[in-house]
């Protein structure tokens, strides 16, 4: 998943696209009521594309297509949410979402609902892990939880290999043989860091640093430029030999402790953004500013949505005891979303999730979104916006 495959799954499609938005667990006994769970968002689906007004057979092949992404889920690997994705021509997609707060939902749209895809890619950092080493040093790609030994021209690196022992010899003085030594190490952790820098430069991404005490320091003293503006952290010990999956689980708590740091840092900017006076705030006026190319970044908490109407390039949002009640649309007996509201509380053209339609509106203007926790933005409405201008 990138913001390139994101971008192609908001896409407006040929109605109706179906999305199933469920929490979902990774433990027992938990895990075993995820499947009757989906199972009861499978047929509410179900009821609710016979209640719309579609030509013969529509219906039934996007639950043919829902049911076929259901079938992709292996229910002994998911983690905190599950996303499924159809729609008419074949389309079917099923996401597992890790680290990721999701509401249990039903939308049926001419969209995906793709904001808590986002919300992963958000927490799903691409990272290096460097494990530290003479022999040898090895570099990991990591993508969240997964992660793989990279092995190419650059590396794996060995000490022996990069810098041969040449220099002195079995009768030279300890002292001189000692500084020999410290050379080698010197000039190896510098072809350490040429080497990374390389593939720096092709993506640039965060790197954690692994190793005993005295590699780190060596790295610290010898890195410069990239590396050590990538650096994000570091875990000292002898892990030479973990295997993937290990490195992974040792490094998830440095990265969860720079994602938080990043989040927070989104969250400070809103003070400098209202002295300023390029600030906004609630889901009404950001979405009016986002339309119009002014938000810089979008600040939205993690499971905030809200089913509203649009009316004249405005946006109505529906109170929690109106016709979209917990986030699903409504039945189609009560409201097509296709169909202007005749109801003078309610006019204008339904939205299953504004929130959804405003981060795909940002982003589409070249700006940020970011989720943040639920609760900090209390005073602002849930939503809030650092405005360019």
């Amino acid at each position: 998943m990138d913001a390139a495959q994101l971008a192609r799954l908001h896409e407006v499609r040929p109605f109706p696209a179906v999305s199933i938005i469920m929490p979902t667990h990774r433990a027992r006994p938990e895990r075993q009521q995820d499947r009757i769970r989906l199972k009861v968002l499978l047929d509410e689906a179900r009821q609710r594309l016979a209640g719309y007004e579609l030509d013969h057979g529509v219906a039934d092949e996007v639950m043919r297509n829902l049911e076929k992404a259901a079938e992709q889920v292996d229910f002994e690997r998911t983690a905190e949410a599950l996303v499924l994705f159809a729609a008419y021509g074949g389309e079917t997609h099923a996401f597992v979402l890790p680290g990721v707060t999701v509401s249990e939902r039903v939308i049926i749209d001419d969209t995906f609902a793709t904001r808590d895809l986002l919300a992963m890619l958000e927490r799903t950092w691409n990272y290096y892990v460097l494990v530290l080493s003479e022999q040898p040093t090895r570099l990991f790609a990591g993508e969240g939880e997964r992660c793989a030994e990279v092995s190419n021209a650059l590396f794996p690196l060995n000490l022996a290999d990069t810098v041969p022992e040449e220099q002195g010899g079995p009768t030279a003085a300890n002292r001189v043989q000692n500084r020999i030594q410290e050379d080698r190490r010197q000039q190896f952790v510098r072809q350490i860091d040429r080497n990374l820098t390389e593939l720096l430069k092709r993506g640039s991404r965060p790197v954690i640093a692994v190793g005993v005490q005295r590699a780190l320091t060596y790295l610290r003293e010898n890195s410069n430029g990239m590396l050590r503006d990538a650096l994000i952290g570091t875990v000292e010990g002898g892990y030479e030999k973990a295997t993937p999956a290990e490195i992974a689980r040792l490094v998830a708590p440095v990265l969860h402790e720079e994602i938080a740091r990043v989040r927070e840092e989104a969250l400070a900017g809103i003070d400098d953004a209202r002295s300023g006076r390029r600030f906004a705030a609630g889901l009404e006026e950001c979405w009016e500013l986002a339309h119009q190319g002014r938000v810089q970044h979008l600040l939205v908490e993690d499971t905030f949505f809200a089913p509203s109407r649009t009316h004249e390039g405005r946006l109505q949002v529906m109170s929690a005891d109106g016709p979209a009640e917990n986030g699903s649309a409504p039945a189609p007996a009560e409201i097509g979303v296709n169909e202007e509201a005749t109801d003078a509380a309610f006019r204008g053209k339904f939205v299953n999730d504004a929130v959804d339609d405003l981060i795909e509106t940002v982003l589409r203007n070249d700006g940020r979104a970011t989720f943040v926790p639920d609760g900090s933005l209390t005073d602002h409405a849930r939503v809030a916006a650092i405005l360019r201008y």
